[in-house]
């Protein structure tokens, strides 16, 4: 089969440029020399003769190269007099950088969340492994009855003490509505869950659409413990703006520890 030249589909979804030469960079520039006289044909348009004069390459490798490019749409030529002149063609440039837009746009919203995280933080007068038990096992204790997404009236929120545990609201007429598992239990430090609840403020068991919130437990000295939340990959959920918007007017996460806090100082 023949060097694929690059089209319009190249932009849009089909890479010819990618499959023809399975090089490791891009293709039809993977190539050392190649990619060298690519560079140069940016510059000014060249015979094949200036080219070489350039590059610790012969004429006949010169020539190989070009034809490559020119078959992949990189490059055309045109006569003038008793020479060949090549230029770069800009409608295969304009292709190329089309798809190279498209893959860095790709990848910064890949590592980029488009949803801040959320943060809070506060410092409780209680040792570390006071701090983690009332955080966890007690959650019922601080955690505002008003803050549920079930139909009935939340009785309590309970959290199972292992990774996989699921944390949940039950309600005052024996009903359970899920809001998470917990994905790392490693007491008296840190806590990670899964927050699977979107954008309408209901349960969604998909995982691929869970946020995640990590708690740490820091002592600070012997009587002292610093307890760090972030939430994050807001992203992920399902309306992922409103919930962050809901949290943060209530007073975010902020507003919770705060509660917390209280209840710790209170259970000692």
């Amino acid at each position: 089969m023949g060097v694929t030249r690059l089209r319009e589909d190249f932009v849009s979804g089909s890479l010819p440029f990618v499959d023809t030469y399975g090089d490791a960079g891009l293709g039809l520039l993977g190539d050392p020399s190649r990619r060298a006289i690519f560079e140069l044909l940016a510059r000014r348009a060249s015979s094949v003769g200036e080219l070489a004069e350039q590059l610790p390459i012969s004429r006949p490798a010169v020539s190989q190269h070009l034809r490559v490019l020119k078959d992949g749409g990189l490059v055309v030529s045109e006569a003038q007099g008793t020479r060949r002149v090549y230029r770069l063609n800009p409608d295969g440039v304009t292709a190329l950088r089309a798809w190279l837009d498209r893959i860095w746009d790709d990848a910064l919203r890949a590592f980029q969340p488009t949803i801040p995280a959320i943060h809070g933080t506060v410092t409780v007068g209680v040792p570390v492994d006071h701090a983690f038990r009332v955080f966890t096992d007690s959650i019922h204790t601080w955690w505002p009855p008003q803050y549920h997404i079930g139909q009935a009236d939340m009785a309590q929120a309970i959290l199972e003490p292992r990774e996989g545990g699921r944390w949940y609201e039950k309600g005052v007429d024996g009903s359970e509505c899920d809001w998470g598992r917990v994905l790392a239990w490693e007491p008296p430090h840190r806590l990670v869950l899964t927050w699977q609840i979107n954008g309408q403020w209901q349960y969604d068991p998909n995982p691929d659409h869970a946020s995640q919130i990590e708690v740490r437990f820091t002592p600070d000295g012997p009587e002292q413990t610093r307890v760090e939340l972030e939430h994050r990959l807001l992203d992920r959920l399902v309306d992922g703006q409103a919930i962050r918007e809901g949290l943060q007017s209530g007073g975010g996460w902020t507003a919770m520890l705060e509660l917390f806090a209280k209840a710790a100082a209170n259970q000692e």
